[in-house]
């Protein structure tokens, strides 16, 4: 090994040997025209912050890499989404000495866009069983059956994994009961695609008693609720639910996706893996046989660029494996024979009164066949997920006709009473499924949605792709498993199954009960900081200013409406952030909960990371930048364009008549006369001099109040806006100048 070594450091000497790297799949880039681009290194002139109690800083991290140019790692895993830190975590436990690079930011990809479930998969093992149905399993039995049985292991290890996760994670995960209405006896179009399901709101109770059994009876049961009940549980549902027969009621789990992510790389780092964010591998390095022995990194925040070798090399991109897989290629002129094939899923976020508080809610036979989820998140409702065949990128954008598809499935389902809009979208994204095949194996193989770990024998690289959220554990135990037997590694057994991740030491399910008493912080905000920091709650209050009131005492609100606080943003600092966004989407989720909330909050997130990073005034308008640049790919609504129509006289601050004319426009319903405007701007104007600058306005909007959610159903967007005014230009004595300042 130090001859290879020895050779690949005289390769990369010479200036002639230096190939140029293959293309990678798209992603977040210099150059990238799809984001303001960190052209040169983030952070530029950063200082260090102090570590978490039992954790290396981010920059002693780097420094760690950095030395694996002369000491060899035993493991370079690169990608630091759930499998890549699950992979990191699992070696580093058995005993090898562990290295992991992420380009981005942990999660920052594919791990922070799910459904938010750890579920086993209904839809899997009903899809297998269609299969078997269908007449031309006849001409092929065998292979029909090995499907099935397939498919049926999946769903068993699926159950197995979100058990392990619910024991020793609890502070990261909790039984979700979800809901199926069922409405008629009989279906059609007919479900999973067979006329025998036609007959599942007969079959149903039966059917998920055999899913209760598949769990060895570990989740809470699944149950029935009759009509009447049906109706109190669920007063969103349309009037055709006064005909529900009875609706069926089962558990899945649901964590906060990119919070367990960061938990699984923090644990790593814990445990004694050098991982680090903001690390790029620009190229993979190869020994004179084409062996891959390390990778050339770049440091992101600081521009360095850096060898790390190692023994093996895994790679973990998701639905961006293909490109890293084109970096060692041997023989560039061969066929590149793709793993994964990308398909996407688009979520949206409504207000939390679209789904009951502790009930989801899943639409099994949609217009085209999918599953919708109705789940309530952090407050909200997440509604997703569609399924698109495309090639993955790196920004979350949601595709507007997706949204649109979403909202009028959601419609079937709400009752007349409300209407949902796309104005009541508070944020947007998509998500990549990666979608798998071993080019190293059978070309007959399926495409699956489950996992592959295959092996190169010319590069020695190991690669896993596929899966999905509930599985990463048991991926990264047969990435480790694949990675010792073919590289010859010595390793002790796998010890993850037990394994608690970061926080759930200290974590006790009285944790938001003692955070309140011990720091005089609102229930709200404990409870928040409890199921998303677990046993290290108390070290985010260490951090947390007076709020100057005698109640709460600690604890300054990052957003009106929410439960983060300053103090986070501080924290978050030491869990690797190095950017604005990485803290509004990934340290706490408000980008995804609520876009407009999030921008909102830009410039406060620069102003306290820039006291923590010691961040330059140029790097800061760079970040300031940045973040405003990539929340506007989360789909919410444009506030400041909703607000800009309303001022009719553009001077840049709303006055009671303009807020009137705009009341009266929409058809705002007045009960009470104009002692609801009156009200209503009241609200807006805490102040009380009489006008409404654009950030109250937008702290109304956000807010919880019954004035401000009807607003935001009501009027919305400003597509809306246009609509309800070109109306009122052709109505007898219609307020045409108003009309025209909202139609701009």
């Amino acid at each position: 090994m130090a001859l290879r070594v020895l050779s690949v450091r005289l390769a990369r000497a010479h200036p002639l040997a230096r190939a140029p790297s293959a293309p990678a799949a798209r992603r977040l880039s210099v150059g990238d025209p799809a984001a303001v681009s960190f052209a040169g290194a983030i952070g530029a002139g950063s200082r260090d912050v102090p570590g978490l109690v039992g954790l290396p800083t981010r920059r002693e991290q780097v420094a760690a890499l950095r030395r694996g140019g002369n000491d060899m790692f035993d493991v370079l895993v690169v990608g630091g989404g759930a499998v890549g830190s699950g992979v990191a975590l699992d070696a580093q436990t058995r005993g090898l000495r562990t290295a992991c690079v992420e380009r981005g930011d942990f999660s920052s990809e594919t791990s922070s866009r799910s459904t938010k479930l750890l579920w086993a998969g209904i839809r899997y093992i009903a899809t297998a069983a269609a299969g078997l149905l269908r007449a031309k399993s006849l001409r092929d039995p065998v292979r029909a059956f090995r499907d099935f049985g397939g498919e049926f292991m999946m769903v068993l290890n699926c159950h197995r994994e979100r058990r392990y996760m619910m024991e020793t994670n609890p502070h990261l995960c909790s039984w979700q009961p979800i809901a199926l209405p069922f409405s008629e006896w009989f279906i059609k179009p007919y479900p999973f695609g067979h006329a025998a399901f036609g007959f599942f709101p007969i079959l149903s109770p039966l059917v998920f008693k055999l899913y209760d059994a598949m769990s060895a009876f570990s989740c809470p049961p699944s149950y029935v609720v009759g009509r009447r009940r049906a109706r109190d549980m669920f007063p969103q549902l349309s009037r055709e639910s006064k005909g529900i027969n009875y609706i069926q009621v089962f558990y899945e789990a649901m964590h906060n996706d990119a919070r367990t992510n960061v938990a699984i790389a923090l644990t790593a780092a814990e445990k004694g893996a050098a991982v680090a964010n903001y690390c790029e591998v620009v190229d993979l390095l190869k020994d004179d046989g084409g062996v891959v022995v390390g990778a050339e990194v770049l440091d992101r925040v600081s521009g360095d660029r850096f060898d790390v070798l190692a023994k093996a090399v895994v790679l973990c991109g998701g639905p961006f494996t293909d490109g890293m897989r084109r970096l060692e290629r041997t023989d560039p002129d061969r066929p590149f024979e793709p793993a994964v094939r990308g398909g996407s899923g688009t979520h949206i976020v409504l207000p939390g009164y679209y789904c009951p508080k502790d009930m989801g809610l899943l639409d099994y036979n949609t217009s085209d066949g999918r599953f919708l989820f109705f789940l309530p998140w952090l407050g909200h409702t997440v509604v997703g997920t569609t399924d698109k065949q495309c090639d993955a990128e790196t920004l979350p954008t949601a595709p507007e006709d997706e949204i649109q598809w979403i909202l009028n499935e959601c419609s079937k389902y709400l009752s007349l009473d409300i209407r949902v809009s796309r104005g009541d979208v508070l944020s947007a994204w998509r998500g990549w499924r990666p979608l798998a095949s071993d080019p190293h194996a059978d070309p007959d193989g399926p495409v699956s949605r489950d996992h592959i770990v295959s092996y190169n024998d010319e590069t020695g690289v190991v690669f896993c792709a596929g899966g999905k959220w509930t599985t990463w554990r048991e991926m990264a135990q047969d990435v480790v498993d694949r990675v010792t037997a073919e590289r010859g590694l010595r390793a002790s057994r796998c010890k993850t199954r037990d394994l608690g991740l970061l926080g759930r030491d200290g974590w006790e399910i009285t944790t938001p009960v003692q955070l309140v008493q011990k720091y005089g912080v609102a229930e709200s905000v404990a409870a928040h900081l409890a199921t998303t920091y677990g046993g290290r709650a108390a070290d985010v209050l260490e951090l947390a200013a007076p709020t100057g009131r005698n109640y709460p005492r600690l604890g300054i609100p990052l957003a009106d409406g929410y439960p983060y606080i300053e103090a986070e943003v501080r924290y978050a600092c030491r869990e690797y952030a190095v950017t604005v966004e990485d803290v509004l989407s990934r340290r706490t989720r408000l980008a995804f909960l609520n876009s407009a909330a999030a921008t909102d909050a830009i410039p406060r997130v620069a102003e306290l990371m820039a006291e923590e990073l010691g961040w330059s005034e140029a790097e800061r308008a760079r970040q300031l930048d940045h973040a405003y640049a990539y929340m506007a790919s989360y789909g919410g609504p444009d506030l400041r364009r909703i607000f800009d129509h309303i001022d009719a006289s553009g001077d840049g601050v709303l006055h009671p008549a303009e807020v009137r004319d705009a009341a009266h426009l929409l058809g705002f319903p007045l009960r009470d006369g104009d002692e609801w405007l009156d009200k209503a701007f009241t609200a807006m104007d805490p102040d009380g001099n009489g006008v409404v600058t654009f950030e109250e306005f937008s702290a109304w909007w956000n807010g919880d109040s019954e004035l401000s959610g009807y607003a935001r159903r009501k009027a919305a967007l400003v597509d809306e806006f246009k609509l309800d005014m070109a109306k009122q230009l052709t109505a007898p004595g219609g307020k045409k100048a108003a009309a025209g300042n909202f139609l701009g």
